[in-house]
């Protein structure tokens, strides 16, 4: 019996390419962003660019982050490629404390007197249809 491959050399591979699940509106956008915070571009522009509105940007550059794209962004600098490790950490550090900031009014809007309102509107409910 001859023997068969159990195993295969994947190094420097990654599984999916996100390149190759982009679709034709991502390739546009991906490639006009370019590399590094210095040459960063607005989403204004991008917009104009592809004919869209900066909604659209905002929504399919999400997208492009989903599927692994190296994408920064900053609110009075624009949009642009990380062109090495420190710009990626730094975009890495701004995003965490803008979640954590949303995160604490999150939980604050939790504890207001509407939220209490509802709360209890809820609770009142529930209670009604057990009773039924």
């Amino acid at each position: 019996m001859e023997q068969l491959q159990t195993s295969f050399d994947f190094d420097g591979l990654t599984f999916p390419n996100p390149e190759s699940t982009l679709t034709k509106i991502e390739t546009k956008l991906y490639d006009l962003i370019p590399i590094g915070k210095e040459k960063a571009v607005s989403a204004e522009y991008l917009a104009k660019t592809l004919d869209t509105d900066t909604r659209t940007i905002t929504a399919i550059t999400r997208r492009l982050r989903l599927k692994h794209c190296d994408i920064g962004s900053l609110r009075d600098v624009g949009y642009y490629r990380f062109k090495d490790p420190h710009e990626y950490l730094e975009y890495m550090a701004v995003a965490e404390k803008e979640q954590a900031r949303r995160y604490q009014v999150l939980n604050a809007m939790r504890h207001t007197p509407m939220a209490q309102l509802v709360t209890a509107n809820l609770n009142n409910l529930s209670k009604e249809r057990l009773n039924k």
